[in-house]
């Protein structure tokens, strides 16, 4: 499977980013994800993970986000990839945006394989590091205080 890129720049009048835009707070998990994916999860950053033959991959940024909100809310890789499809703020957080045209579902398997390459590079724990970091700089959450008590470890 090769790499899969994400869209940069998402569609202004997108009435999923529009509504979440107004309601979902910059404060938020969902907000975090939507501000920063591209700079906490760059879809290059997994490049070491995909072959340079076949077919393309569910964006690695977007099962980044995925994982995140999955860990976040306790659920299991069915429950997030249903969070994914049907709520607007998950959409929002990994950037996909409405239900017309992009990465509209994929199957939970793709999250199993996308884990089993994470744990298997040299790497595994980049989207923990990652996280960690730019919620420290935030000032939302210490490295040690991640570390005790949110399930952010395990990604």
């Amino acid at each position: 499977m090769t790499l899969g890129v994400s869209e940069r720049q998402g569609d202004l009048f997108d009435p999923v980013v529009g509504f979440c835009d107004r309601m979902v707070g910059d404060d938020t998990i969902y907000g975090l994800l939507h501000r920063e994916r591209h700079r906490l999860f760059p879809d290059e950053m997994f490049a070491d993970l995909y072959t340079a033959r076949g077919r393309r991959s569910v964006p690695p940024s977007v099962l980044a986000c995925v994982l995140v909100l999955q860990r976040l809310e306790g659920l299991s890789d069915r429950e997030a990839v249903d969070r994914f499809t049907y709520d607007a703020r998950w959409r929002y957080a990994c950037g996909v945006g409405g239900w017309q045209d992009g990465w509209i579902s994929f199957d939970h398997s793709v999250l199993v394989r996308f884990r089993m390459r994470l744990e298997a590079s040299d790497d595994p724990r980049r989207i923990f590091t990652a996280s960690t970091e730019v919620a420290a700089e935030a000032g939302l959450i210490g490295v040690r205080r991640v570390l005790d008590s949110a399930p952010l470890g395990c990604i």
